[in-house]
């Protein structure tokens, strides 16, 4: 099951980078994230394990398989039958604009289960995530 949601921001695609890739800042940042603990030394880059915990969602420890600043960075989470992988690529539209790309790929013999109770959840959050992300970027 893929979830995907783009949206164009106007600032520098560095400055939507900084927030994207802040991720210990999420919670002050993003509604859909209630706490974010780095679990791993600094500094964060491919195979940083990360505790995330979401409203109305189960805690989950994701790791970072792709770390391409200041592109793109993508982590993997596997919980009870479900592998799920996020994807946030920033895009420049120019020097002042960007565009933020979220992706969200599940598989597991749980997904079809899973996605018709979670579905309509994902697609609010990753809708609240980039409009957070965009907010932050454009108020500084």
């Amino acid at each position: 099951m893929r979830f995907e949601k783009s949206i164009d921001i106007n600032a520098s695609p560095q400055r939507v980078w900084e927030i994207v890739s802040g991720i210990e800042a999420w919670p002050q940042r993003i509604g859909t994230v209630d706490t974010i603990k780095v679990l791993t030394a600094p500094p964060i880059d491919t195979g940083t394990q990360v505790r995330r915990k979401q409203p109305t969602l189960p805690d989950g420890i994701w790791e970072i398989n792709v770390w391409d600043v200041p592109l793109y960075f993508e982590w993997t989470q596997k919980q009870n039958g479900v592998t799920s992988v996020a994807g946030h690529r920033v895009d420049s539209l120019g020097e002042l604009r960007a565009r933020l790309t979220l992706t969200l790929d599940m598989s597991g013999l749980l997904v079809p289960l899973i996605g018709l109770f979670y579905k309509n959840l994902t697609n609010e959050y990753m809708d609240r995530e980039a409009e957070d992300i965009r907010r932050a970027a454009e108020s500084s």
